[in-house]
């Protein structure tokens, strides 16, 4: 019995109106005392990216993710494309989803820039944050490499659009996200031959590039709200600046812990099965934290109580060094 093709002419979620676009997101699994988990992705990271993690998830837990705006099937959005701005989209995303109670942010790489303006911004609407290898808001100025890897991403990401407009290089994505389930892998692929994906992700990495890393930090991270920093272990042993970095992560919250993929890269920390499970179970550890003070709240604090499995992920305090090689 031959399988048939996936259909990848249509979203693969629904297409949600946030203004004047609209955003393409994602809907998994069920609402219920535990809150509802949503994943910012990576430049140019359709949201198939967050497929495996997702998917574990959605089996305890409502969960969404989504394409920023001009990313995979979502519609271009106004300019400057400042994280700031992407914070508010996000935000409007979620009304529009009608997520009342907070939720659990989750934020790969540049992603990680976007939930953290979030919780400074909206921290009532925060439960809990993921940074998954997640860019710092200083990272650029204190990391000579990351200067100048982002300098090369700029002008890979134009040249990307140029070649995208050109009709060149089609072949070559055949290659992206081969990691992924064969369906998840054929959708993430469906949208990266056209120029303007490419485009946002430029406008996005120009806007903080420019942009004073306090804007990025806006105001007070919540205090205590749990916070897992996971990194792979290639970033780690690559960049000792990227290292400290996380490390002043896991010092914006009172309930902190860190996990590393030690053979995971970069990319590989949520597109491979087996490398992607340590952010599942810290994303995990963040709702059993969650469970466990909502069981303990007294009676009638207006707290819902919740029954939550453990996760296996190494723990460390927010003292000294944190996160391990």
């Amino acid at each position: 019995m031959t399988r048939r093709a996936p259909n990848t002419s249509a979203p693969a979620g629904r297409m949600i109106p946030i203004g004047r676009h609209r955003l393409h997101a994602l809907d998994r699994g069920t609402a219920g005392d535990l809150p509802t988990v949503v994943f910012e992705s990576g430049l140019v990271s359709p949201l198939q990216s967050w497929s495996w993690v997702q998917g574990d998830l959605a089996a305890r837990t409502r969960t969404i993710s989504y394409e920023r705006a001009g990313t995979g099937w979502s519609e271009p959005g106004p300019a400057p494309r400042s994280v700031p701005r992407l914070a508010e989209e996000l935000r409007a995303l979620l009304t529009a989803l009608e997520v009342t109670g907070p939720v659990v942010l989750v934020g790969h790489s540049f992603g990680g820039l976007v939930v953290r303006c979030f919780a400074g911004s909206h921290p009532q609407h925060v439960a809990g944050v993921v940074f998954a290898d997640s860019l710092h808001a200083e990272e650029l100025r204190r990391s000579s490499m990351q200067r100048r890897g982002m300098a090369w991403l700029e002008q890979s990401l134009k040249l990307s659009a140029l070649q995208a407009f050109l009709r060149l290089g089609r072949r070559e994505l055949d290659d992206q996200f081969t990691e992924l389930p064969t369906a998840d892998a054929a959708h993430a692929r469906a949208r990266l031959h056209l120029p303007g994906v490419y485009r946002a992700a430029a406008a996005e990495l120009v806007a903080w590039k420019n942009a004073d890393p306090a804007q990025v930090a806006t105001e007070a991270f919540p205090p205590d709200v749990p916070v897992g920093v996971v990194v792979s272990g290639r970033s780690l042993r690559n960049d000792i600046t990227h290292r400290k970095l996380q490390e002043e992560l896991l010092t914006l919250s009172s309930d902190a812990f860190a996990a590393t993929a030690a053979d995971a890269d970069h990319f590989e920390l949520v597109l491979d099965r087996k490398q992607s499970t340590v952010v599942t179970e810290a994303v995990s550890r963040v709702l059993d934290r969650l469970a466990d003070r909502h069981a303990s709240a007294p009676a009638g604090s207006g707290i819902a109580r919740t029954d939550a499995a453990g996760a296996n992920v190494h723990e460390a305090s927010t003292e000294g060094s944190n996160v391990a090689p």
